[in-house]
């Protein structure tokens, strides 16, 4: 499960669409609106499986700190990997620049 994890984190956000595309034509969900526009189902599906894989890797680096906790550091250099809900942590630059090439691939889709 581990690899499994890892594998989706790793993987390229395209692929990810893709994996997101299969599950909506293998599952039968519908792929556009009354209106003929193509629906976001790939992009939610690829995001919530993202969003699996890093709350499963953050808790059980949550579990393992507890176990054999890391000492102690402070300052701004002990910046966390992930905030207090699991989320991946990052600035909002990164945020700014991951937000615009996902509407960047959404609207290739659509």
């Amino acid at each position: 499960m581990s690899d499994l994890k890892s594998a989706i984190l790793d993987a390229k956000y395209i692929d990810m669409i893709d994996l997101g595309d299969f599950v909506v034509r293998d599952t039968g969900l519908p792929d556009v609106d009354s209106d003929g526009n193509l629906m976001p189902q790939a992009t939610e599906i690829a995001a919530a499986i993202f969003r699996w894989a890093a709350d499963m890797q953050a808790a059980e680096a949550a579990r393992a700190e507890q176990a054999d906790p890391a000492p102690e550091t402070s300052g701004p250099e002990a910046a966390k990997e992930y905030d207090e809900q699991g989320d991946p942590g990052t600035d909002a630059p990164t945020a700014a620049k991951l937000e615009a090439e996902l509407h960047k691939l959404a609207q290739e889709q659509g």
